[in-house]
């Protein structure tokens, strides 16, 4: 009797699951389901004259976001240059399916990169891309949001949990025996860069859910900031793909027919510049059979479904756009909610698209604006609904100047919420719906750029939403050579934060 009742209760939570879970992805279908109205424009790429690079986080992603383009490059006579990250070896479903066995080994994880290195080159070689034009830096699968925030320096790698590594453990990578470092990451992609010379640049969107893709937009921005803005290289174009997020594609499955349409909450962003890239028959057939090669994981049934969920008719980016700031605002009191009225708000992307999220619709951060006075960084987050809640708010920042040598790192983190701040009581400004804060720097380390990104969480901890790391440029050579700026009546410089 018992024995019945137990099974009873487990039924029920099940079928309570099942339903909870109904609910969800019907939510996202219907509320965050794209626009199929709106026609997109053109991307716009000479195949001849580019010189394209490609930044995957995982064997595959590269297929996956832009494997029409590529075939437009290669064709037309252009050069392709494509670089993967990690060599996707943390992905353990596909390493029990590849070994028939539950409990694994490090070395089976590392095997299980070399298998995909395999399958990335067999994939290309359909896309006709040759090896040498590949590259494998080797670092660790579901690793570099950690080397991006924690894990900087190579006197304090990171150890893979899967392949119990703190080095590459593959021959074949970029640098052999590379430490799981945030700088080495940086040296690797600037090495690439000047040496290849893009002109044109695709990487993972910054609103990608996987950690591994929005630490690698992180990794690119950074770099790219670095080898460009010395005026010793023409700046490339950049261009994002999105390949994991919870309302995209949709629908989900194999829909050969279909197109890939942005969501709705990135599609209306009022900065959106989305951008489509039309597949010939041929080339969607071309793009298939290149994703065949991905044997590992098509095995997994989750895996397979997402990736045929990107054999549609068209691919889909959005070109990355950083705006720069003026190097002071004089003569304003900054910690005055009226001194930011007036212009413009730049609105965060929201990359979660968690149950939380969706039940919970107050009190997010919905914009960001940045002024520098006097070597002191000030930032006002724009909360609706902020006072009535228990949120916490937990920021990062981390800032880079631009040496000769290697970017110098400054990383500083806080939080606050209505109640509380780990703040010092003159370094943040609470008002209804809006938070004032300012982070003091020095003259020598006031970064040239530096990257931030909020996360939202409730009173029990649980992340409800958090904002892409979204690159802001501090212009210190003076008004004149500013752009993306805007002031307000009293002549205050300010940023606006965008990718």
């Amino acid at each position: 009797m018992l024995l019945r009742y137990i099974s009873r209760i487990l039924i029920m939570l099940i079928c309570l699951g099942l339903v909870c879970f109904g609910i969800y992805k019907a939510y996202f279908y219907y509320q965050e389901k794209p626009e199929t109205r709106e026609l997109l424009p053109a991307i716009s790429i000479v195949p001849g004259k580019a010189r394209l690079l490609i930044i995957a986080p995982h064997c595959d992603d590269e297929t996956l976001g832009c494997a029409g383009v590529i075939q437009e490059v290669v064709s037309g006579g252009g050069q392709v240059m494509i670089v993967a990250m990690t060599n996707g070896d943390g992905f353990t479903f596909a390493v029990e399916e590849q070994y028939r066995q539950l409990i694994l080994t490090s070395d089976d994880y590392v095997h299980s990169g070399y298998t995909r290195q395999k399958e990335f080159i067999q994939a290309l070689d359909r896309l006709g891309v040759v090896q040498r034009q590949l590259a494998f830096l080797g670092y660790p699968d579901r690793g570099l949001r950690a080397l991006w925030a924690e894990h900087w320096y190579s006197s304090q790698p990171y150890q893979s949990p899967y392949t119990g590594r703190d080095h590459s453990p593959y021959e074949n990578s970029f640098r052999a025996n590379t430490p799981y470092a945030g700088e080495a990451v940086i040296n690797d992609l600037e090495t690439i860069m000047r040496e290849f010379a893009p002109s044109v640049i695709f990487s993972p969107h910054p609103v990608d859910e996987h950690p591994d893709h929005a630490a690698t937009w992180a990794f690119v921005s950074a770099a790219a900031y670095k080898v460009f803005n010395s005026g010793e290289l023409p700046k490339p174009k950049i261009y994002t793909y999105l390949i994991h997020r919870g309302d995209f594609p949709i629908p989900h499955g194999y829909q050969p027919e279909g197109l890939l349409l942005p969501p709705k909450p990135l599609y209306y962003n009022y900065n959106s510049q989305w951008q489509a890239y039309t597949l010939t028959a041929e080339q969607e057939a071309v793009k298939e059979q290149a994703l065949n090669e991905y044997v590992s994981q098509l095995r997994v049934p989750v895996m397979s479904s997402l990736l045929r969920s990107f054999i549609r008719k068209n691919e889909l980016f959005e070109e990355a756009i950083p705006h720069i700031a003026l190097s002071e605002s004089k003569n304003i009191e900054l910690a005055n909610l009226n001194a930011w009225e007036n212009r413009k708000p730049a609105l965060v992307y929201p990359v979660g698209t968690s149950a939380l999220g969706a039940l919970e619709r107050s009190a997010k951060v919905e914009a960001i604006d940045c002024a520098v006075q006097d070597n002191v960084l000030w930032l006002r987050f724009h909360i609706p609904g902020f006072s009535t809640q228990h949120h916490q708010y937990q920021i990062a920042v981390i800032g880079f100047q631009a040496g000769h040598d290697a970017l110098k790192r400054d990383n500083r983190s806080l939080s606050f919420s209505a109640q509380d701040t780990d703040l010092l009581p003159a370094a943040v400004y609470k008002f209804k719906e809006d938070v004032i804060i300012n982070i003091p720097y020095s003259e020598q380390t006031l970064p040239e750029f530096f990257l931030i990104q909020t996360a939202t969480k409730d009173r029990f901890g649980a992340t409800i939403d958090r904002t892409a790391w979204q690159q802001v440029q501090i212009n210190k050579a003076g008004p004149e050579e500013s752009t993306g700026r805007s002031k307000n009546d009293s002549g205050a410089a300010f940023v606006n934060t965008a990718f």
